[in-house]
């Protein structure tokens, strides 16, 4: 009797399993960075003369490439499967992609960006949603919560595009392998929940616990974060399982006063890798701290937006964006989505960016400096990219073309480093 109740469960389930009504969507897109001049690859061709700086700059074009794919697979109405990972390929025309044997082989690199395992089902007077995931989860910085939760509009700056993925701005990651638990009220656009999870750095594991709070009104959305990261350091304590030696602190802010109809007014402020000691005798280094600040109003004109963006920014986010390079600075992108084309609007804009490269907000403590030392003003930048955006076919289609005008200005000129062309496809499905 006990094995026909068990086979008829069994059956039951794989019937369900097979017959269920599976749901696919995500996107797709690829990206190209040509330039006229790399650095990178100037240095190496120094090194292999055995020569100690780079003389006789010239002309040494680079094109790079990188793609992504985005997927959720709804296997029922309450669970989902996310995943996403990207490529991206180093010079593709000094060295070769076709040939392995080849003596100059284009480096590429391979990164799962997201797997997880989102299961949802109502309690009591709010929905809750339970993920397993891998990989970096609905980060700070990002509006994917928000989007997930809400079901809102993009309402991250522009400037803060990468053109990849959904991820874009990110204050600090939520990554690694671990759980969250997150509810949604019914009657309020309210959610709050929890992140625990592992991953490795340097020289052992870290766990991490970090509390998630949203909501998203008509003229207010909110999406704030804090949490705390443990280093275990199994191995530097002959008489300790686990030894802690301090504790990382991190937090994270997006807000947005207004929405994207009107003049509005959006923020973005974090901080991450802030360490706590126990002893006394140890204290903490501010300058390993990684500070994110974002300070923008939108101006919602009737022909045109204008976006007026502060910011100071980690140099490892800034290498992911397209519209910014420098990690200090102001920018101003004004932009219009007014003209149609054969039925296709099209929206025409330009960046303006005014910035330093090896700069941040600690720095304005001696901002004098920066005047007196003949190197520094050497970092300022002023750059303006004209960009394009547009249906094709089923995708859309993202070209611009960047200038960078101290490079006409400082000496010696070499316009050939001014110049960079940028060039994106994405396609949903």
């Amino acid at each position: 009797m006990k094995k026909k109740v068990v086979f008829a469960v069994l059956a039951n389930f794989i019937y369900g399993f097979l017959y269920a009504e599976f749901f696919f969507s995500g996107f797709s897109g690829a990206k190209l960075d040509f330039k006229l001049y790399d650095p990178l690859a100037a240095q190496e061709n120094a090194d292999e003369t055995n020569s100690s700086e780079v003389e006789n700059e010239t002309v040494n074009p680079n094109l790079e490439m990188s793609a992504f794919f985005s997927g959720q697979f709804n296997i029922s109405n309450n669970i989902i499967i996310r995943t996403e990972f990207s490529v991206k390929t180093f010079d593709l025309i000094s060295n070769s992609i076709f040939d392995s044997h080849s003596r100059k082989v284009t480096n590429s690199t391979f990164q799962i960006d997201e797997i997880s395992m989102l299961v949802r089902g109502q309690m009591l007077h709010s929905m809750n949603y339970f993920s397993v995931f891998l990989g970096t989860y609905e980060p700070i910085g990002s509006d994917i919560f928000l989007r997930r939760q809400f079901g809102l509009n993009s309402i991250s700056s522009k400037i803060t595009e990468s053109w990849m993925g959904m991820a874009g701005a990110i204050i600090y990651p939520l990554f690694g392998l671990g759980i969250s638990d997150v509810v949604h009220f019914d009657k309020q656009p309210i959610a709050a929940g929890a992140y625990i999870y592992f991953n490795k750095e340097d020289p052992g594991y870290v766990f991490n616990a970090d509390m998630r709070f949203g909501c998203a009104y008509r003229f207010f959305t909110l999406d704030v974060s804090a949490g705390l990261g443990f280093p275990l350091l199994s191995s530097e304590r002959e008489d300790a399982y686990i030894f802690v030696e301090k504790i990382y602190s991190r937090a994270g802010l997006n807000m947005l006063i207004g929405n994207s109809y009107t003049t509005s007014f959006f923020l973005q402020a974090g901080f991450s890798k802030l360490p706590f000691y126990k002893s006394s005798d140890k204290s903490t280094d501010i300058d390993d701290v990684e500070f994110y600040f974002l300070l923008e109003p939108r101006f919602k004109l009737s022909m045109v937006e204008m976006d007026i963006t502060f910011f100071s920014l980690p140099a490892d986010t800034v290498s992911n964006f397209i519209f910014v390079r420098e990690t200090l600075g102001v920018n101003i992108n004004v932009f219009t989505d007014k003209f149609l084309i054969k039925n296709s609007s099209m929206l025409f804009g330009a960046n303006t960016e005014i910035g330093f490269r090896t700069k941040n907000c600690l720095d304005f403590s001696h901002i004098s400096d920066w005047f007196e030392d003949e190197n520094g003003m050497k970092d300022l930048k002023i750059a303006i990219a004209p960009y394009i955006e547009t249906q094709l076919f089923t995708g859309e289609i993202h070209a611009m073309i960047q200038i960078d005008i101290t490079q006409f200005i400082n000496e010696p000129i070499n316009w050939f480093k001014a110049f960079e062309l940028n060039l994106g496809y994405k396609v949903q499905f």
